[in-house]
C-alpha cells in the first residue's frame, strides 16, 4: 500500500474479519487483537495480552517450528498453515491452524495471523485414529485378512494379513479384482459371483467359503465375509468391504475331532465285541469243556482196572485241564468278567495276580476312594486296558524287579499309576522306536494308544522314564460326578 494504513485501521481491519486475528510487530510482539481472537486465547481484555511476545502463548514443544515459521514468513516467503497448540490464559489449551501474511502500515511493517480453532477436528481425528487401531488390533487377533474393493475401477486394497495367508509379500498382489480371480479356484466362481451379486441386489451381507491358491501351489480354505458400501441409501453399491478368515486350523481341528469320534466308536464296539465272544467262550466252551471233564471222569473209573487204558485216559486228563486253563485264560484276556461284573478295582486286582504270578516279578495295587462305586463302563475300561498295557510293556521290556500300580478317586480327579524300578530308557528313544518295538498285547496298542485311548475319556497320560531308574506312567483325568445318593 503507498500510504500505508493506520494502526486504529488496522485494528478495525482484524475487527472485521471472521476468523480469530491478531496483529504481530516483526519483533513478534501482539500490537493487536480482534475481539475473536481475545475470546480464543481467554485473555478476557486485550490489554492482558498487548505487547506479549508471540511464542509465550504457543506450546514449549511447538515453539522452535513456529519460531522457522515466522522467520520464513518474514522473508516474503510463501508458507503454508501450521497447525499449532496454543496456551489459553484461563489455563486451558486450544489446538489452531494458523496463517500468516505480511502487512504495511504507516509505521512500518507487521504480521497478520489468522487463527482457525480446530480443536474439535484434532479430537475427530484422534477418535478415528483409535477407531482404525481398534479394528486393526481387531483384525489382528482374530487373525483375518482384510480387503477393499472398489466396484467402479476394480482396484482392491488387500491388507498384510490378506497377502500372507497366502504366503506372498505385499508387492506380489496386484491391487486389482484380476488377483483374487487368479487366485480362486475355478470350481468356486460360481458361488463367488452370485454372492456378489446378492448384496448389489440389497442383500445386508454376505458370507460364504471359497479355495484360494497358496504360492506354494495348495487351496487355502477361506471364509469370506462382505459388506456392501453405497455413496446414499438405497443408491448402487460402489464397493464391498471384507473379511477373509483362515478355515485350515478349523478344519484341521474337525478333522481330528472326527477321527477321534470315529476311534472311539471302534475302540468302544472293539470292546463290546470282545465282550459278546469274551461271554459266549466262556458260556459254550465252558459247558461243553465240563461235560468232557465229567466224561473222562467216567472213563478213568471204567478204566481203573485196565492199566493199558489207565496211561491214556490220564493224557486225556490232563489235555482236558489244560484245554479248561486256556479257554479261561482267553477269556480273561478279551474281556475279563470281573471288569462287568465287579468292576474296576476286583477286575484290576485279579489281573495284576496274575501277572505277577506269570511273569514272576512282585507287583501291588493299592486303591483309593474305589470301594463302593463304581466308574462308567467306558472309563473303567480304558483305565484297564491302559493298565495291562502298561504291565505288558514292563513284562517286556522293563527287566524289572518290582512294580506298584496306584488307582486314585479323589473329590475331583481319578488317577492311574503304573510305575517299575526298571531299565526305563531315554525320551528320545519313545518318539523314535517303531510301534511294533514297543510292545502290543493280545490287546494292546502301544504307547501312542495308549495316549490315544486316555484322549478318548478326556484323560491326559504321561510317561516319565530315565535310564536306570525305572518308568512311570500317569494317568489323570476329571472325575465324572457322582450318583444322587452317593454324594454327602
Amino acid at each position: 500500500m503507498a500510504d500505508g494504513l493506520e494502526p486504529n485501521d488496522l485494528y478495525r481491519r482484524l475487527v472485521e474479519l471472521s476468523p480469530d486475528g491478531i496483529l504481530i510487530s516483526r519483533d513478534t510482539r501482539i500490537l493487536f487483537l480482534n475481539p475473536a481472537a481475545v475470546r480464543l486465547f481467554g485473555a478476557g481484555a486485550p490489554e492482558r495480552l498487548l505487547g506479549t511476545p508471540l511464542f509465550d502463548v504457543f506450546h514449549p514443544q511447538g515453539r522452535e517450528p513456529l519460531v522457522e515459521w515466522i522467520a520464513r514468513l518474514t522473508s516474503g516467503e510463501p508458507v503454508p498453515p501450521v497447525e499449532q497448540k496454543i496456551g489459553r490464559l484461563d489455563g486451558g489449551e486450544t489446538d489452531v491452524e494458523v496463517a500468516g501474511a505480511q502487512i504495511e502500515y504507516r509505521e512500518g511493517r507487521a504480521i497478520q495471523l489468522i487463527f482457525h480453532d480446530i480443536t474439535a477436528r484434532k479430537r475427530a481425528e484422534a477418535a478415528l485414529r483409535e477407531s482404525e487401531e481398534r479394528l486393526r488390533l481387531a483384525f489382528v487377533g482374530a487373525q483375518e485378512g482384510v480387503w477393499d474393493w472398489n466396484l467402479e475401477t476394480g482396484a482392491v486394497v488387500y491388507s498384510p494379513r490378506w497377502t500372507q495367508m497366502l504366503g506372498y509379500d505385499e508387492d506380489e498382489i496386484e491391487p486389482h479384482v484380476r488377483s483374487w480371480e487368479r487366485l480362486l479356484h475355478p470350481d468356486d466362481m460360481a458361488r463367488a459371483q452370485e454372492l456378489h451379486e446378492s448384496v448389489q441386489r440389497g442383500e445386508p451381507t454376505y458370507e460364504g467359503e471359497f479355495r484360494l491358491r497358496h504360492k506354494n501351489g495348495h487351496y487355502v480354505h477361506v471364509l469370506s465375509r462382505g459388506f456392501p458400501m453405497r455413496r446414499e441409501p438405497g443408491g448402487p453399491v460402489v464397493r464391498i468391504v471384507g473379511t477373509h478368515f483362515d478355515l485350515t486350523e478349523r478344519q484341521r481341528a474337525d478333522a481330528e475331532r472326527a477321527r477321534t469320534e470315529l476311534l472311539a466308536r471302534l475302540v468302544f464296539a472293539q470292546e463290546d465285541e470282545r465282550r459278546r465272544i469274551a461271554r459266549e467262550m466262556h458260556d459254550q466252551f465252558g459247558e461243553q469243556l465240563t461235560a468232557l471233564s465229567r466224561g473222562i471222569g467216567d472213563l478213568k473209573e471204567a478204566a481203573a482196572d485196565r492199566p493199558d487204558l489207565s496211561a491214556h485216559v490220564r493224557t486225556l486228563e490232563r489235555i482236558s485241564q489244560q484245554l479248561d486253563r486256556d479257554v479261561d485264560q482267553l477269556v480273561w484276556e478279551l474281556r475279563p468278567t470281573a471288569l462287568d461284573d465287579l468292576g474296576l478295582r476286583a477286575a484290576l486286582a485279579n489281573y495284576i495276580q496274575n501277572w505277577s504270578a506269570r511273569v514272576n516279578v512282585p507287583a501291588e495295587l493299592r486303591t483309593s476312594g474305589l470301594l463302593d462305586e463304581r466308574l462308567p463302563s467306558e472309563t473303567e475300561t480304558t483305565l484297564y486296558r491302559i493298565a495291562q498295557e502298561a504291565l505288558t510293556n514292563v513284562a517286556r521290556h522293563a527287566h524289572a524287579t518290582k512294580v506298584d500300580v496306584i488307582l486314585e478317586r479323589n473329590a475331583d480327579s481319578v488317577l492311574l499309576i503304573v510305575e517299575d524300578d526298571g531299565v526305563g530308557f531315554e525320551e528320545q528313544e519313545e518318539e523314535e522306536e517303531d510301534e511294533e518295538e514297543r510292545g502290543e498285547s493280545s490287546g494292546g496298542f502301544g504307547l501312542l494308544g495308549m495316549h490315544e485311548r486316555a484322549s478318548l475319556v478326556g484323560a491326559t497320560l504321561q510317561i516319565e522314564s530315565t535310564p536306570g531308574k525305572g518308568t512311570t506312567v500317569l494317568l489323570r483325568m476329571t472325575a465324572p460326578p457322582q450318583p444322587e445318593g452317593d454324594r454327602a
